[in-house]
């Protein structure tokens, strides 16, 4: 299964790109995704904004929210104030 994941922000400077192709395992959740690009980069799940399919990661629980051959997840940083 194959996902698509879009960067914004200093994301895309720390994976160095503005689209990935990510190939995931049936059954991968949201934070598995996340679990795997925080291990290969310098990435704090907590201060990203997170969509799935253009839905605020809020919305969704990411511990349980499967995804889908096809699905996009934009990853951007948050602002500090």
């Amino acid at each position: 299964m194959q996902i698509e994941v879009r960067t914004y922000g200093t994301v895309r400077f720390e994976l160095d790109d503005k689209q990935l192709t990510m190939s995931i395992s049936d059954g991968a959740t949201i934070a598995d995704v996340l679990s795997d690009l925080t291990e290969d980069y310098d990435i704090d799940p907590s201060d990203l904004v997170v969509m799935k399919n253009g839905i605020h990661a809020q919305q969704l629980d990411c511990e349980t929210t499967q995804l889908e051959d096809g699905d996009q997840l934009i990853l951007a940083d948050t602002i500090d104030e």
